[in-house]
Formats: structure tokens, C-alpha cells, sequence
């Protein structure tokens, strides 16, 4: 079985502490979703497992015929949470290798600090997105396996300011901004671990470009690395 060099552990561990630093509130951080690789039908991928930004993620994956599979994935953290649901196309190519291409819908809510004026940003949010996903399965030469993710959509976001974006002043009612952006989310993975339970590693960015209200800039976290384990059935 492949092994990981013990000088990434060390610089994965770094980052670790690293991350809670630099990591500010926001309305939106990139997610930790399985990249399954279904390779055939009835093939299950249970995972979950915990993110820096920090947070709790499980993502359910199934091959319900040997071209289509379904996915639910779900996130929790201290001030809100996300899921989704998606559909998707997969092929078993040669060499243990597996292309993936999902569509689907996610659901969000979120609140975000500002330090700066004492106020919160608050509200939910709609991703409409597709993801395509590549990488190599295990094989009956070794367990470990790798690949990367690309997903892309349109986001709504519905969001209410109470003196987030401005210094504290006597208001009756608080503003609503309505926002479209578009949202551009890369991930990689490596597995390692026995035949059917593995240790997961994902490290994920996102990239945000708001078409609406420009001027009251939507708070993102570009980058995320989650740790979990992941049972094949």
C-alpha cells in the first residue's frame, strides 16, 4: 500500500494551525463534498468528517445504474449551515480511472461578523451548480487513491445587514441585499486506508465574482482543507 511522506503530514500540520488565523466570519467557505468515483452500480461512498474553517461535513453517494448516481452532502457550523443535492453521469475508464459529471442544487444559511463596526450579515443562500470530478480508484495493487474536483455555478443570496457593512446608527428597519454571483470551486483528495474504510484528505478554494451590489462585497474564505474517513460499500 502507497504511504504518504511523513514531511507532508508536517506541512499539512502547519497549515492546520495556520488556517484558524487567517480564516475570518463569512457568508461562504468552500466545501469539503466527497469526490466519490462511483465505478459501478450499487457502489456506496459514506463520508465524513471535520474542516478547518471549522466545520462538520457527511456526503452520501450511490450508483443507482452503471451510468447514473445521485448525492446528498450536508455541512454544519457554529452560526449556520449547508446541503445539497445532485445528480450526475459516471464513467469506469481503463487504468482504475473515473470521470464524474453532477448538477444540483444547494440550500444555505449563513452569518458573518464584522469586527470592524460590530454588526452581522445575515441570511440565506441558493447554489445552482454542475462539477465535473476525475481520479484513480483503488486497484488490487494498492489502496490509495487521488483525483480533484471542479465546480462551478450561480449563487442567490438573500442577505439582511445589521450595521455590517456600515458603523452602528439608529435604524427602524434593516436593509436586505439580494445578490447573484458567480462561484468557481476547485478541490482535490487523497484516500489511503484499507479496502473499504479509508482516511480522506480534501484541500478546496473558492473563488467568488458578485454581479450585483459591488460595493457591499459578499465575505467568502478562498480556501478550506477538510479531514474525515470514507467507507466504500
Amino acid at each position: 500500500m502507497m504511504t504518504i511522506p511523513t514531511t507532508i503530514y508536517r506541512n499539512l500540520l502547519t497549515f492546520a494551525f495556520a488556517v484558524p488565523f487567517i480564516v475570518s466570519s463569512c457568508v461562504y467557505h468552500p466545501m469539503t463534498t466527497d469526490i466519490p468515483l462511483i465505478s459501478k452500480k450499487g457502489d456506496m461512498r459514506i463520508d465524513a468528517g471535520v474542516s478547518l474553517v471549522p466545520s462538520a461535513h457527511a456526503t452520501v453517494s450511490y450508483g443507482v445504474t452503471d451510468k447514473i448516481a445521485v448525492q446528498g452532502y450536508g455541512s454544519a457550523v457554529s452560526d449556520g449551515y449547508y446541503f445539497q443535492a445532485a445528480t450526475g453521469y459516471y464513467k469506469n475508464l481503463k487504468n482504475h480511472s473515473v470521470m464524474e459529471l453532477y448538477g444540483g442544487l444547494g440550500y444555505g444559511y449563513s452569518s458573518a461578523f464584522n469586527s470592524a463596526t460590530g454588526g452581522h450579515l445575515k441570511g440565506d443562500y441558493q447554489l445552482y451548480f454542475t462539477q465535473v470530478n476525475f481520479g484513480k480508484i483503488s486497484s488490487p495493487k494498492s489502496n490509495f487513491e487521488t483525483g480533484f474536483g471542479l465546480k462551478t455555478g450561480l449563487m442567490h443570496s438573500s442577505m439582511t445587514d445589521e450595521y455590517y457593512y456600515e458603523s452602528e446608527t439608529p435604524k427602524s428597519t434593516f436593509d436586505t441585499y439580494e445578490d447573484n454571483s458567480f462561484v468557481l470551486e476547485p478541490v482535490g483528495f487523497i484516500r489511503t486506508g484499507g479496502d473499504k474504510l479509508k482516511f480522506s484528505l480534501k484541500v478546496g478554494a473558492t473563488w467568488m465574482h458578485q454581479f450585483t451590489n459591488k460595493d457591499k462585497a459578499l465575505p467568502y474564505t478562498p480556501f478550506n482543507l477538510g479531514l474525515g474517513v470514507n467507507y466504500r460499500l
